[in-house]
């Protein structure tokens, strides 16, 4: 990526340019969330034990056994900051570089190991640290132990591989050139920042990362990976006592050096409005203002924090929690100050940026926007707020909080994070120190980072200000003494229960004390609604919910207010098109002409309720009980599949692009169609993530995309198997050569046995460790309910995948392969 952290990741959920990564692909939803019968606990971050290691290796545990699974973080103090000119993007190009081969995993075995287990695989390159992470089954942290320890000192960094990995990340490089928002944040921070290296963008310059070496990347990694530069954080169903021996036994014969220091280079105070446009092929304005902002070790990160959510809304203090930015919400600050607004506070080591984005309204100017935004920026400055307005923010921080942490994986990334950037104690005490922020820090906060002459104006396509502002008081940071660490909490998760309310409507609750928080997902047939809270993201193809992130004590009104959201929804009489000439969009609308969805008519009512989160289920079904007992469920859609040959789709873009787009449907098993297994495998084989067949020749063999988007979608009834895949417009034709002799591979050269048993292993371990959040346990069960019929345990899915051979996954080559390629370009 370029000024996002680059990310890789296996759900392919790239967060942006600046964070730049890789993550082992989630197959496909159904079985990526197929899950039963979790044991859970409560994740308490300062119940974690910290140690270092004698070569310096900070090691931290969270020992949490009510899952049975375990993540591991591996961080590295060096990013972006840390590159130089001419060799901008090297640390995220290293990055890629450790996802292939090591001493004792060769051959892409450093993430088709994981794959194999059922685990799942994440990295990002941001500014100030690179990181790696998975999680899987307990039974596997050996294995990930032993990947780590070769990531570090045992890298295959082959002169062979730095063309092919040139080829993918020019390819990630020109997917984000396809978002204005991206191209936008490079400018504002190149603008920003004048002498710091925060100004560099994570992916890298085109000309620097075509002329990359082989040996800088070898120098770069032996100067920066090694223990005394890196945090590796644990967290899950372990023995903390034996896990120490573990990883001792594994790191400690690893050289120690001192870590990577932090740039000496101070930003200059700014003293004037700095402006920079940009003009791109996308039709829209907009635009970013960009202030600098307390790092996480500032005395005054907390109180910004709660800044943030004045002006619009928090995300809380995880740098995964937002894109971008983060959506104003209603009655904030900022609301209305222009479209689209956003906020914008990543943590960082040392000040770096807060930024309020969003687009240019119809009949605006573009000092018309900066003027409003700086009208109600000014009333922070100088106005005393109630102390009930800060209140309610602090509370809507401390909500966030809770959100940043739901899962194993999401405790081991802010541990290690926070530990990277020297913050982990501002972290375990942020709770108290948000709680000591007065109205008098907000006027102080706002009138401090936040004046007119210290911004930064970037329009995705065209100034002012400049009085001089005395300097800001010197705040001593708050002493803040940690609890003491609670026992690991060992009861373990019961399963789902199920019960059909008097009037027909099906509701499943998942008790979960993983975090505390819980969230509603009521799902209601039809894609032609309009209605608040309405995702359009699907639980299963022909359907839409209304999801709520909420705090176990509001259930009841949260009930109360989705029984009344549903009743002011209402079914549109066609569904409209959102016009787009982006590549992604349009294949993705392509796509959507081979899957049947008709809209619906007349009443909107619940399909299925199902709750998850740290309550009580005999209340819970009392609750919905009272608001939705007398409801009759909605006939469920029926669609007729449509039918479609084997050919090709050409689709215009009508403009020059950076990246066009290589796609694939066919039309495949519905989840009760006795095949439906084997078409699971079947495209395990040939693609997930990076990895397949078609994902190493594609990406790590000849460099000709970034990543594979495979699918399995449904409406319950139809299947489909897609795949989506970015590309530069001058390796297009050699992409959808190797599809299609990829694609007639499966039938000339069937899965081997080997092969059918690892897919079988990956979508096992899937079913076991893929979802842990609420979110994740509803939209699993609502899925699986919407397939099945009833919830799906992982022994209930080992026991169906048993009866697979490997003829019936060959006999399923001919008909996968029978597809239609589309080709979206200019």
């Amino acid at each position: 990526m370029r000024h996002k952290p680059v990310l890789h990741t296996d759900d392919r959920s790239v967060i942006g340019s600046n964070v730049i990564g890789k993550i082992g692909s989630t197959l496909f939803v159904l079985v990526l969330l197929t899950i039963v019968s979790f044991p859970v606990a409560g994740l308490e971050l300062g119940n974690a034990q910290i140690d270092k290691l004698d070569n310096g290796l900070t090691v931290i545990l969270l020992e949490d056994r009510n899952l049975p699974v375990v993540s591991v973080q591996m961080l590295y103090r060096v990013g972006a900051r840390n590159e130089v000119t001419g060799l901008t993007g090297l640390a995220h190009f290293l990055e890629h570089m450790a996802f292939r081969s090591s001493e004792s995993f060769p051959d892409t075995g450093l993430v088709s190991s994981i794959y194999a287990v059922g685990g799942e695989w994440h990295g990002y390159t941001w500014t100030d640290q690179t990181t790696y992470f998975s999680t899987a089954p307990k039974q596997y942290l050996d294995l990930l132990l032993r990947i780590e320890t070769d990531r570090m000192s045992r890298l295959d960094i082959a002169p062979e591989f730095i063309e092919a990995e040139r080829g993918a990340v020019l390819a990630e490089m020109h997917m984000y050139e396809n978002d204005p928002v991206s191209m936008l944040i490079d400018a504002l921070m190149f603008t920003s920042f004048l002498a710091h290296p925060y100004r560099n963008n994570t992916i890298g310059f085109e000309s620097d990362i075509r002329n990359i070496e082989h040996a800088d990347v070898v120098d770069f990694y032996r100067q920066h990976y090694h223990p005394g530069n890196a945090v590796i954080a644990i967290v899950g169903d372990f023995d903390t006592v034996d896990v120490l021996s573990q990883v001792r036994t594994y790191f400690n014969d690893i050289e120690g050096r001192p870590p990577t220091p932090l740039p000496h280079t101070i930003e200059p105070e700014q003293s004037g409005v700095r402006r920079v446009s940009i003009s791109g092929s996308a039709g829209i304005r907009r635009f970013m203002i960009g202030y600098r902002a307390p790092s996480a070790r500032h005395p005054d990160y907390a109180a910004f924090l709660v800044l943030q959510e004045l002006l619009g809304g928090s995300s809380g203090a995880s740098f995964l929690q937002n894109d971008w930015g983060t959506a104003i919400d209603d009655g904030s600050v900022l609301a209305g100050a222009a479209d689209g607004v956003t906020t914008w506070f990543p943590p960082s080591a040392q000040n770096y940026i807060f930024a309020i984005g969003g687009v240019l309204p119809t009949g605006a100017t573009e000092q018309d926007v900066e003027s409003e935004i700086e009208s109600r920026i000014a009333r922070l400055r100088t106005s005393r707020l109630a102390s009930t307005a800060i209140d309610n923010a602090v509370a809507g921080v401390l909500d966030e909080l809770v959100y940043d942490v739901e899962t194993t994986e999401d405790a081991a990334h802010q541990l290690a994070f926070f530990e990277g950037l020297g913050a982990l104690d501002v972290l375990l005490t942020l709770p108290q120190r948000l709680q000591r922020v007065t109205a008098k820090d907000m006027r102080r906060v706002a009138a401090t980072w936040l004046q007119p002459e210290r911004r930064t104006i970037a329009w995705y396509a065209p100034r002012k200000n400049d009085p001089a502002t005395a300097p800001a008081p010197v705040i001593e940071p708050a002493r803040i003494e940690l609890p003491p660490a609670a026992p690991p909490d060992t009861v373990p998760l019961p399963p789902p229960v199920v019960q059909t309310l008097a009037g027909g409507v099906p509701v499943i609750v998942q008790e979960s004390d993983l975090s505390a928080s819980a969230y509603l997902q009521i799902v209601v047939p039809g894609s032609n609604l309009v209605g608040t809270n309405l995702s359009r993201d699907e639980p299963v193809r022909g359907y839409m919910s209304l999801n709520y992130r909420l705090r176990p004590d509001r259930l009841a009104a949260t009930v109360s207010q989705a029984s009344q959201e549903i009743a002011m929804s209402r079914y549109l009489p066609t569904q409209s098109q959102t016009v787009s000439d982006d590549p992604a969009m349009l294949l993705e609308r392509t796509f959507e002409e081979f899957m049947p969805r008709s809209g619906l008519a007349g009443r909107v009512a619940p399909a299925l309720i199902v709750a998850s989160g740290d309550f009580d289920a005999e209340e819970t079904f009392a609750l919905f009980a009272e608001q939705f007992g007398d409801v009759r469920p909605p006939q469920a859609p029926r669609y007729e599949a449509i039918q479609f040959e084997r050919g090709e789709r050409i689709v215009s873009v009508g403009r020059p692009v950076a990246q066009e787009r290589l796609g694939y449907i066919v039309a495949a098993p519905g989840p009760g169609e006795s095949s439906f297994d084997a078409w699971q495998m079947l495209l395990y084989v040939l693609s997930h993530g990076y990895e397949g067949r078609l994902g190493v020749e594609a990406i790590s063999k000849r460099g000709l995309a970034y990543y594979i988007d495979s699918q399995y979608r449904s409406d319950g009834r139809n299947g489909w198997i897609t795949l989506a895949i970015g590309v530069d417009p001058g390796k297009m034709e050699p992409l959808k050569a190797l599809l299609a002799s990829e694609l007639l591979r499966l039938k000339s050269s069937p899965p081997t046995a080997a092969e059918v048993e690892e897919a079988k292993a990956h979508l096992i371990g899937r079913a076991r460790s893929a979802a842990q959040s609420n979110a994740e346990l509803a939209a699993t069960l609502a899925q699986q309910w919407l397939y099945f019929g009833e919830p799906v345990s992982a022994a209930a899915l080992a026991q169906r995948l048993s009866a697979v051979t490997p003829a019936e996954v060959a006999a399923a080559a001919d008909a996968f392969g029978s597809g239609v390629t589309i080709v979206v370009g200019r």
